[in-house]
């Protein structure tokens, strides 16, 4: 029967330097839980005190409502198995009797193994990948082979709790993917208990629905990866800007770290007049090429309106880009037309990408014909053959009132960088 984990004002201490302090959290029978935290931040200290490989130097680790400590070596190694980060073997040992050394803690009076644990081996080195290797000597393994290995072996131990302390550490992405895989279905078969201390935040995202943050020795943060995944904890633990996103094909939450933040607007070069702003309609990937060769370039840029989802808005929020954001499949209010003007206001050039007009956003090409009167360049690219007029025509006409007025219209971003480079000559607008 799988019990609480229960983590109560957990102190430990080396050199009176505290590593972890006062850390408190219980874990249900059945969850999975993602460990995070940075370097230094006592995931591991905290795994070997759950262990009992450590003792800690005050508080206590419950299992059920028996402290850990008063577990006999062979209760704590049926209830629990580890994973450690240091997989190394010293003694000529072929994989097949490391694996089956998970079946000790069943061993009672020097009982020889019997037919049910060569089927558990065998089915744990399968499960991880590793039974075309069963004869190989474990000195032999690489680094990866021997994670595998191990992994084998504790699930020989059929605990109750599986403790994972860097399970992918030396692994390639695939067997990443396999191991995280093997304890998802270990979790959702059998009701396996894991807590596994995770560097790699998007892939702990991926495969874990509850985390733990950890930083400087405490809990910073424990929940949903919308509670414990934001900007504002990353860069409390990790002391890293971060953009966080939902992913577009499987929808998990996935952290990319920014540049180091600089005040909005200043790009990453500096002109010698400011002023040279390039606003950019926003509107999904068709607006990401025109933004991307701009960035590089140093240009100050802005981006409106859009959706927090859109991947213009991601793409603004990761280089701390002024934008103006909207309601998924919202209409542009009022409120939000004015901010909107005003940001085309602040710039010298506003660029329209290849975008679809609907009626949810039709009054962004509005603004930017009353932009073209108070003197704005316009720079728009279209697609030839390309339907982007879903508002039964109202859109082509304030486009080809566009083209009247003066906007100029491109096939190619590099034309329109091109087009922008030169207005900055022109205007002697040099870079620095």
């Amino acid at each position: 029967m799988s019990l609480n984990l229960k983590v109560h004002d957990l102190i430990m201490k080396y050199d009176s330097s505290p590593i972890l302090d006062g850390i408190e959290f219980t874990i249900r029978p059945g969850e999975m839980i993602a460990l995070l935290g940075p370097n230094g931040a006592g995931k591991s200290t905290l795994l070997r005190c759950i262990s009992r490989t450590l003792e800690p130097t005050g508080g206590t680790v419950l299992l059920g409502e028996k402290e850990i400590s008063s577990f006999s070596a062979v209760e704590i190694a049926r209830q629990v198995a580890v994973v450690p980060q240091d997989t190394g073997v010293d003694f000529d040992f072929t994989v097949e009797e490391v694996v089956r050394m998970g079946r000790y803690p069943y061993h009672k009076h020097y009982r020889k193994e019997g037919l049910d644990d060569e089927q558990i081996a065998c089915s744990a080195m399968e499960k991880t990948g590793i039974l075309p290797l069963r004869h190989r000597s474990a000195v032999s393994l690489s680094g990866g082979e021997r994670q595998r290995m191990v992994f084998a072996r504790a699930l020989c131990q059929e605990p109750k709790l599986l403790i994972l302390d860097e399970p992918t550490a030396n692994l390639d992405i695939g067997y990443q993917w396999e191991m995280l895989k093997i304890a998802v279905e270990l979790n959702r078969e059998k009701g396996l208990t894991v807590i596994a201390a995770i560097h790699d935040l998007n892939l702990a995202a991926l495969f874990f629905r509850k985390f733990i943050l950890l930083a400087e020795g405490k809990v910073l943060s424990i929940g949903t990866a919308e509670n414990v995944l934001t900007k504002e904890n990353i860069l409390s633990s990790y002391g890293v800007s971060a953009a966080v996103f939902r992913h577009p094909l499987h929808g998990r939450l996935q952290v990319s770290v920014c540049e180091k933040k600089v005040p909005p607007g200043t790009g990453t070069k500096k002109l010698k007049v400011p002023g040279m702003r390039v606003h950019v309609i926003g509107g999904g990937k068709e607006a990401i090429p025109i933004l991307e060769l701009l960035q590089d370039k140093g240009y100050d840029l802005s981006v409106g309106p859009v959706s927090r989802e859109d991947s213009s808005y991601l793409f603004a929020s990761y280089f701390n880009i002024p934008v103006i954001e909207v309601l998924p499949f919202a209409t542009i209010t009022d409120e939000i037309q004015m901010n909107h003007i005003k940001l085309m206001q602040e710039a010298a050039v506003i660029v329209i990408p290849a975008i679809p007009f609907g009626v949810g956003n039709l009054r962004n090409l509005k603004a930017v014909e009353e932009a073209l009167l108070r003197e704005r360049h316009v720079l728009a690219l279209e697609k030839e053959d390309e339907e982007r007029d879903f508002t039964g025509g109202e859109a082509q006409t304030i486009i080809g009132r566009l083209k009247e007025k003066g906007a100029l219209f491109y096939t190619d971003p590099e034309e329109v960088l091109a087009k922008i480079e030169a207005l900055k000559v022109a205007q002697g607008l040099l870079e620095v």
